[in-house]
């Protein structure tokens, strides 16, 4: 008898049969036998969606030729025939990053998992193969994220350690240069004119840039131009075909697109911070907002360098104001009391001779000291006023407001609404507020009448001057408005004017209660 023929192998239970290849199908990651050859022998869904080819089209090719990139197929084969050659640990139970290819020929990232078939023959082998393409996507966006925060992280420590603002520029400059993949970058400010100044400029390598102090003529399509005319982001992803003197000089410079976000100071439109590339591919989405941030520090920073040169120029006009007031007390003694009291002195030693040898000249020498020393007196009465008024130490605010526009030129109408006294301090800079305001009623208002109304509003006392006058008042035109106002911030208030020509003038002082 012959031998008994073998029963044919039963494709359900085979390694590509159909009840484990829909076990296969329902994998998440791909899944891949191969011969020992190197051929596919079987591929599931997940292999397919990856690699972009059907199963018909992967099965019989060889696999390093079809999903491969051609600098490892070497390398593949070679560890193929060592696992031929009894090498099985080579691969199994390990886990190894490497580089697959897509039918479309691109490469993506992948996690690869190999082991032999035990005990197919002829050799069997499975590979499990898992796209990381999302997962190094999500890490490198944390990477950048992680570079943002500490780029933004130092400049913000820059500007929290008062920094003047060109260093704040530079260093802006730089990190965004740097954390954006750019050549250059640079910091531009809006003039009053169709022209923009670069203030600040970063460069990588050789890469030329504009030189700071550069004016730029704003007559072009150009990121610049576009933050200019909305106060918006805006990106230029092709310098080409765009007209202007500014897009000749950026092509020139070898800029081919740019990114910008603007700088705000107030809530003004100030400057615009941009980015740009010399290559062909222009920048991401997204760039204009991770630019955004590093322009708002560029605002703290502008805002921050403005306080201190306001708070410097304010105190050297206090310094200024005491001591042109120590000049003027020091002429007004001189030509006034001081005179006359000098003089009374000389009066007194002749009355001293007199009165032995001609009492009745005496007499008169000493009715003619007498009104001298009344009107020494009269003059340092006025000389104390102008420091600070007696009638406001002893009666309050309201008095001496009453008493102070008794001898104003004009009729003044008062309306005081305050039960009860704020500190010494603030009290003084409301008398003096309204007594520098009353005298500029006088002498340039040219007005026919003038109110005052003080008032406690909660927390602050409210003081305001009006008038009927001219208008047209300029706080830069002369001291005394700006020694007020010095006066009044540097107890934490404020003061506001309001004055347009031909319709009279208000001037408002908001001081803390207490």
């Amino acid at each position: 008898m012959g031998t008994p023929s073998q029963p044919p192998p039963d494709p359900a239970a085979a390694p590509g049969g159909t009840q484990a290849q829909a076990v296969l199908d329902a994998a998440f990651d791909s899944v891949i036998t191969m011969d020992s050859a190197g051929r596919i022998v079987s591929a599931n869904l997940a292999a397919e969606r990856t690699f972009g080819l059907p199963a018909q089209a992967l099965v019989g090719r060889e696999l390093a030729e079809t999903i491969i990139p051609p600098h490892l197929r070497d390398e593949h084969r070679r560890g193929l025939a060592r696992q031929l050659a009894g090498d099985t640990g080579l691969l199994a139970g390990r886990r190894i990053e490497t580089t697959g290819l897509r039918a479309d020929g691109s490469e993506f990232p992948v996690e690869l998992a190999v082991r032999r078939l035990e005990p197919e023959q002829p050799p069997l082998f499975i590979g499990f193969i898992r796209d990381l393409s999302h997962r190094h996507d999500t890490e490198r966006e944390l990477r950048e994220l992680a570079g943002e925060q500490a780029a933004l992280r130092r400049v913000a420590t820059l500007v929290a350690s008062g920094a003047d603002s060109s260093q704040v520029v530079a260093a802006v400059t730089e990190e965004v240069g740097r954390l954006l993949g750019a050549q250059t970058a640079n910091m531009i400010r809006y003039e009053d004119d169709e022209t923009a100044t670069v203030v600040g400029g970063w460069s990588s390598d050789s890469v030329r840039n504009m030189a700071v102090g550069t004016t730029l003529h704003l007559d072009g399509w150009t990121a610049a131009t576009m933050v200019r005319q909305t106060g918006r982001p805006a990106r230029l992803d092709t310098t080409d075909g765009v007209e202007g003197t500014l897009a000749e000089m950026l092509r020139e410079l070898g800029f081919r697109s740019a990114v910008a976000a603007p700088v705000e100071l107030h809530g003004e439109l100030w400057g615009a911070v941009l980015v740009s590339t010399v290559h062909p591919e222009p920048f991401p989405p997204g760039v204009e907002d991770r630019l955004g941030d590093f322009a708002g520090l560029v605002a703290q920073a502008l805002a921050n360098a403005e306080t201190r040169e306001e708070l410097a120029a304010s105190r050297a006009r206090l310094v200024q104001a005491s001591d042109a007031e120590r000049r003027r007390l020091e002429r007004n003694l001189h030509d006034g009391a001081q005179q006359r009291l000098v003089a009374l002195a000389l009066t007194l030693r002749h009355i001293d001779g007199l009165v032995e040898r001609d009492p009745s000249s005496a007499r008169v020498a000493l009715r003619g000291a007498a009104e001298e020393l009344a009107h020494a007196l009269a003059d340092l009465r006025e000389l104390a006023r102008g420091l600070h008024p007696a009638v406001l130490s002893e009666h309050g605010l309201a008095a001496a407001l009453t008493a102070l526009s008794g001898r104003a030129p004009v009729p003044v109408g008062l309306d005081i609404e305050i039960d009860e006294r704020p500190r010494e301090q603030v009290e003084a800079a409301a008398y003096f507020v309204v007594s520098e305001a009353l005298t500029n009623v006088a002498k340039y208002a040219g007005a026919t009448f003038a109110s005052v109304t003080v008032r406690r509003e909660g927390p602050t006392l409210v003081v305001e001057i009006s008038d009927d006058g001219a208008g047209g008042a300029d706080p830069a035109g002369g001291s005394g408005l700006r020694g007020l106002g010095d006066r009044v911030e540097a107890l934490g208030g404020r003061l506001e004017l309001s004055s347009p020509p031909g319709e009279g003038t208000t001037l408002r002082a908001v001081l803390p209660w207490t």
